[in-house]
């Protein structure tokens, strides 16, 4: 699942987001740059039995910014049915995403 969108900060920050659905690795990058990044081979990336799993990143700058996508999973077949992806900005809802 891979996702790109705009922050509405003086900046104007593109972060984007990628999730490997099948290794269940995880990276954003804010304007090119990596910020965030979970390995495949990290165990936590593989096995949990929670439906949510939030990503959060702290931007530096002038302006403090927080970014959470937090991501839901279906109850059952999760593995075959799409995910929701909600983002957050400085606590305020932005956007949702759907797909695997």
């Amino acid at each position: 699942m891979t996702f790109t969108f705009k922050l509405p900060d003086p900046e104007a920050t593109v972060i984007e987001f990628c999730r490997s659905s099948l290794w269940g690795s995880v990276w954003i990058k804010a304007n090119g740059q990596k910020v965030f990044g979970k390995s495949a081979f990290n165990p936590s990336s593989q096995i949990d039995l929670s439906l949510t799993r939030k990503y959060e990143v702290s931007l530096p700058g002038p302006s403090p910014r927080h970014v959470c996508i937090t991501k839901v999973r279906p109850l059952l077949f999760a593995g075959f049915r799409r995910h929701r992806y909600f983002v957050s900005f400085n606590g305020q809802p932005l956007e949702e995403h759907y797909g695997y």
